[in-house]
C-alpha cells in the first residue's frame, strides 16, 4: 500500500526540509517561552493549538535538544489534566514510531 500522497518511498530531502522547518519553529517557541510558563504568559488557546503538534516531536524525528524552555513547557502541558483528557479521546494514542502510525492508519482505513 503506498504511503499518503501516493509516494511509496521516503524522500530524504523533503524529510530534511520538514525537520529543519520544525526545528526553526521550535526555536521560535523556545524564545517566546523565555521567562514565561506559557506562550502568552497565561495558559491559553495558543498553548493548546501549539502543543497538539509539538508534543509529537519524537514521532516526527525533530530534535529538541538544547531547547530547555520548550521541553519544560511540553512537560507542563503534559501534566495538565485537561490536556491528558484531550489526548485520551476517543481512546489513548501512544505513538512510538512510524510503524505504530502505519498500523493505526491501516486499522482506520479498513473500518
Amino acid at each position: 500500500m503506498p504511503e499518503r500522497g501516493g509516494i511509496p518511498e521516503k524522500l530524504p530531502s523533503a524529510i530534511q526540509r520538514y525537520h529543519h522547518e520544525c526545528r526553526r519553529l521550535f526555536e521560535v517557541l523556545e524564545g517566546q517561552l523565555k521567562g514565561r510558563e506559557f506562550l502568552c504568559d497565561e495558559y491559553s488557546i495558543a498553548d493548546i493549538a501549539n502543543w497538539c503538534w509539538v508534543r509529537i516531536y519524537r514521532w516526527s524525528g525533530v530534535n529538541v535538544d538544547g531547547l530547555t524552555n520548550l521541553q519544560a513547557w511540553i512537560a507542563r502541558m503534559e501534566a495538565r489534566p485537561a490536556c491528558q483528557r484531550g489526548i485520551a479521546v476517543p481512546e489513548p494514542l501512544v505513538l512510538k514510531d512510524n510503524e505504530d502510525v502505519l498500523e493505526m492508519a491501516k486499522k482506520i482505513l479498513t473500518r
